[in-house]
C-alpha cells in the first residue's frame, strides 16, 4: 500500500516535470527556429529576388532574340534583294510577298524610290508612286528604322526598318504596333513597360505600358547593355529594368521594366520548402532538448528534490586498527533511499551529482546526517575517528566551512579525506587559510586513493596530512608479481620516512591483512572487517574483536 502511494506520488511529479520539460523545450526550440530564420530567412529574400530578377532578364533575353531574328532574317533579305527590280514586276511581287510570309510580325514589304515615294509593296503594284511620310532613303547602306508611323495600307502604326540599295532605293518592312504588342502581352508578368528606344538619345519608338526612366541614372547614349536596380524613376517608384541595344540594329534598343513592389509583391512569404525546414528544425530541436531534460536535467531536479528530502543518509564503514584489536575509525559514505528501486550505491548517483555540480549540497546533507547520527558514533568511544570526503572546492565554501565546526564540536576526532585525484589550487590564499584553520581545531587531513593520481608527492609537500590511504588497486595486487605490488611496499615506505599514519583500503582476505601486517601496516579498511551500514547497524560491530 504504502509503495503504491510512493508511485502515484512519484508518477504525478514526474507528469509535473514532463510539462515543464516541453515547455521549456517548446521555447528553446521556437526561439532555435528564430535565430535560424534570422540567418535563413534574409537569404531567402536575397536568392528569391535574384531568381525573379532572372526570370525578367529570361523574358527579356526571349523577347529580345525574337527582335533580332526578325531583323537578321529582314536584313538577310534585303542584302539579297540589293538587285531585285524596283518596279512591281511578277518577279518582284513574288519575292515581297515570300518573305512577308517568311518573316514573322511582318505586315507590309516596299520598295522606295531615292525620293521617298512608295513604288511597290507586297500587296500590290502601285498605280503611281505614293508619296510617304518616312525620312528620304539615306546613303548609309546600314539597317536602320524611322516611325513609328500611319501605314495607310495596314491602318495602323507601324515601326519601318529600312535598308538603302546599291541604285539608291530603299527597301523596307512594317512592323505593325498591334503586333509588337501582343507578343508583348505573351509575357506572363504584368510590365511597367515594354519598349523600343532610340539608343542614342532615348526617344520612345514603340511602347507598351507607362514609360518612364531613373532619375539622376543617364542610360543615354546606350553603348552596352545595362541592367537597373533600386533606383527611383520618374513616377517616384522603384523598377527593376533592363536596356540593350538590338544586335542587328544597335541604334534600336529594347526596354523592359517593372516596379519592384509588383515583382517582390510574394518575395517576403517563405517558401513552403522553407517552412517545412524551419518546422523539422523545431522538431528536431524540440524532441533533442526535451530528451536532453529527461535525461539530464530531470535527473538534475530530481537529485534536488531527493536532498531536500532527506533520501541521501550516511553509511559508515570501520577502519580496524590491529594494533589495539578494535575498530578505531569510520569513514563516512553516502546511499541514496530511493522510493522505487531502494538504497543505491554511488556508482548509481554520484556521477550524476557530479555531472549536475551538487557535489557540494550533497556534502552539506552528509555533514548534516554526520551531526545526527553523532551521539550514536560516539556513543559507545568518545576517540573514534570519523572520515568524510572532500574536493578542493569544499575548501573554498564559507559555509561547508561552518558545517565543518559545527561537526567537530559534537565529534571531536574529525577526519577529512582529500582524494589525490582532486586537484587543488594550492596557491589560493583562501585554501590555505581553511586547510590552517581546520588544523587549528586539531581537525586531521588524509589523502585519500593515494598513488592513482599524479599529486600524490606534492601533496605530501605541501598539504598539512596526517594520513596516508593506500587505494585498493595496490591492496589487490598483494601475492602477485605485478608492478603495482612492488609499489605497494614503495608507499609504505614513503609514508613511514615522512612520519603519517597509514590506512589499506580494500583488505578482503587474510592473505592481505597478513602481508600488511609485516610491513607495519595496522591500519586496514574492507569487507574482511566490516560492509558499510548506518550508524543504527554499527554498534554491535564496534565491540567485536578479531583475534
Amino acid at each position: 500500500m504504502f509503495i503504491g502511494v510512493l508511485k502515484a506520488i512519484h508518477s504525478g511529479n514526474c507528469i509535473v516535470l514532463k510539462f515543464q520539460y516541453k515547455f521549456k523545450a517548446f521555447v528553446i526550440a521556437t526561439i532555435s527556429v528564430l535565430l535560424v530564420m534570422l540567418i535563413d530567412y534574409p537569404l531567402e529574400v536575397v536568392s528569391k529576388k535574384a531568381f525573379l530578377r532572372s526570370q525578367v532578364k529570361a523574358d527579356f533575353n526571349w523577347f529580345k532574340s525574337d527582335l533580332n531574328k526578325q531583323l537578321k532574317q529582314l536584313n538577310d533579305f534585303f542584302v539579297e534583294n540589293d538587285n531585285l527590280t524596283p518596279s512591281c514586276t511578277p518577279a518582284t511581287l513574288l519575292a515581297l510577298r515570300k518573305a512577308h510570309f517568311n518573316i514573322q510580325n511582318i505586315a507590309e514589304l516596299g520598295i522606295r524610290d531615292p525620293k521617298g515615294n512608295l513604288i511597290c509593296t507586297s500587296w500590290q503594284k502601285l498605280k503611281k508612286p505614293m508619296k510617304t511620310s518616312g525620312i528620304k532613303p539615306t546613303k548609309s547602306k546600314r539597317l536602320r528604322f524611322f516611325g513609328p508611323i500611319a501605314a495607310n495600307f495596314i491602318g495602323e502604326t507601324a515601326l519601318i526598318i529600312a535598308k538603302t540599295r546599291s541604285d539608291g532605293y530603299e527597301i523596307n518592312a512594317l512592323l505593325p504596333q498591334s503586333l509588337l504588342n501582343r507578343r508583348i502581352n505573351e509575357l506572363d508578368r504584368n510590365y511597367t513597360y515594354v519598349a523600343t528606344v532610340d539608343a542614342r538619345k532615348g526617344k520612345v519608338v514603340t511602347v507598351v505600358g507607362d514609360y518612364t526612366l531613373p532619375i539622376n541614372y543617364p542610360l543615354f547614349p546606350l553603348t552596352k547593355p545595362l541592367t537597373v536596380k533600386g533606383v527611383v524613376f520618374d513616377d517616384a517608384k522603384k523598377h527593376f529594368l533592363i536596356i540593350e541595344p538590338l544586335k542587328y540594329l544597335p541604334r534600336l534598343a529594347l526596354m523592359i521594366a517593372i516596379d519592384e513592389n509588383v515583382l517582390y509583391e510574394d518575395v517576403y512569404y517563405p517558401s513552403y520548402s522553407h517552412v517545412a525546414l524551419y518546422i523539422i528544425i523545431f522538431l528536431l530541436i524540440f524532441i533533442f532538448t526535451e530528451v536532453y531534460q529527461q535525461n539530464y536535467q530531470s535527473r538534475k531536479s530530481e537529485l534536488r528534490n531527493y536532498l531536500k528530502q532527506g533520501r541521501f543518509v550516511n553509511y559508515y564503514q570501520l577502519i580496524w586498527d590491529s594494533n589495539i584489536k578494535q575498530f578505531s575509525g569510520a569513514e563516512t559514505l553516502v546511499r541514496l533511499k530511493h522510493p522505487i528501486e531502494g538504497v543505491l550505491t554511488p556508482n548509481r548517483f554520484l556521477p550524476d551529482i557530479e555531472s549536475n555540480h551538487l557535489n557540494i549540497s550533497l556534502t552539506y546533507a552528509v555533514i548534516k546526517n554526520l551531526i545526527a547520527d553523532s551521539a550514536e558514533l560516539i556513543g559507545w568511544d568518545s576517540n573514534i575517528k570519523i572520515n568524510i570526503n572532500i574536493t578542493g572546492e569544499h575548501l573554498k565554501d564559507a559555509y561547508f566551512k561552518q558545517l565543518v565546526f559545527a561537526l567537530n564540536a559534537v565529534i571531536p576526532h574529525l577526519v577529512l579525506e582529500l582524494t589525490e585525484n582532486e586537484l587543488i589550487d594550492l596557491d589560493d590564499q583562501e585554501v590555505i587559510q581553511t586547510m590552517q584553520d581546520f588544523k587549528d581545531q586539531n581537525i586531521l587531513i588524509a589523502i585519500d586513493d593515494f598513488g592513482t593520481g599524479y599529486a600524490g608527492l606534492q601533496y605530501l609537500k605541501a598539504l598539512p596530512l596526517d594520513i596516508l590511504k593506500i587505494d585498493r588497486s595496490y591492496v589487490s595486487a598483494i601475492g602477485t608479481e605485478s608492478q603495482l605490488a612492488i609499489l605497494l611496499d614503495a608507499l609504505i615506505e614513503l609514508a613511514k620516512t615522512i612520519g603519517i599514519d597509514v590506512v589499506a583500503e580494500g583488505v578482503e582476505t587474510q592473505e592481505q591483512a597478513d602481508y600488511l601486517l609485516s610491513k607495519g601496516v595496522f591500519l586496514h579498511q574492507g569487507w574482511l572487517y566490516h560492509k558499510a551500514s548506518p550508524a543504527s547497524q554499527i554498534i554491535g560491530n564496534l565491540e567485536k574483536r578479531i583475534l
